[in-house]
């Protein structure tokens, strides 16, 4: 037993991390499911705040106390939309080369009303648009011992394998990424709807982390939503404040 906690934030490379994690993880996948509470309804067990661990998972609050705990920061305009690619991947059945300008901007605008419309505890389909900091402070104290930035992936390896022996990859495993040859993507478009109807959605996922490593995807450029001064912009800048103040001071260490 390593004593050591992860805490997994949506859309700051926890997948990477988690996955060679997953032969010294003692709840053997309990925290990497999407699936039914009692209490809280279907939630995804990877991505809960540490409030309703605190109510709800008194033993793992315990745990969480008592032994060395990390987490990885972001960004919040890139987790945006990372969070948004997401969203429209696994709760929407689209393709990422389905996910256009026009339905990125829709889609942006509908997850924003229901922010500002939400009223304590976030459903399944928003929680990778939780707050980071409800993943690491709880009632003004900071939980979670060490913070990282996700731009420092080294030395997030060298503290992973300094505290456990377990070596890490600075690979990206859940990114948001689009086909590089532009010529081939109105055949990709074409096709989508039946491959997204005929293959199931983990093994899309086992086959586009095929392709990537074979280098036929990139990451997915920025969205024009992000333009300085427009409503997802000053959206991010006021919803996630706090969150950027904890980018900021986990550069700078």
């Amino acid at each position: 037993d390593h004593h050591l906690v992860f805490i997994h934030i949506p859309k700051c490379a926890g997948v990477s991390v988690k996955a060679p994690l997953r032969a010294i993880d003692s709840t053997s996948g309990g925290f990497s499911r999407i699936g039914d509470h009692e209490q809280l309804g279907r939630i995804h067990y990877a991505h809960i705040v540490l409030r309703d661990i605190a109510v709800h998972f008194p033993q793992e609050w315990d745990k969480l106390r008592a032994y060395r705990s990390f987490a990885v920061v972001r960004d919040p305009a890139e987790r945006f939309v990372s969070a948004m690619f997401q969203r429209m991947r696994e709760f929407k059945g689209m393709a990422q080369s389905a996910i256009t300008p026009t339905l990125i901007e829709d889609e942006a605008a509908e997850v924003i009303r229901a922010l500002e419309a939400a009223q304590g505890r976030l459903g399944l389909e928003l929680v990778h648009f939780n707050r980071q900091a409800d993943y690491l402070f709880l009632d003004g104290a900071q939980i979670v011992e060490n913070i990282f930035p996700i731009e420092h992936m080294s030395a997030i390896v060298a503290y992973i394998a300094r505290e456990t022996g377990v070596t890490v990859t600075e690979q990206n495993k859940n990114r948001s990424i689009e086909f590089r040859f532009d010529a081939v993507k109105p055949l990709i478009r074409a096709l989508r709807k039946p491959y997204a109807a005929l293959v199931p959605y983990a093994a899309r996922n086992r086959l586009r982390s095929k392709m990537t490593n074979a280098g036929l995807y990139t990451d997915a450029k920025k969205p024009a939503i992000l333009r300085p001064g427009g409503r997802v912009e000053s959206f991010i800048r006021a919803y996630y404040a706090e969150d950027s103040r904890l980018h900021a001071a986990s550069l700078a260490r």
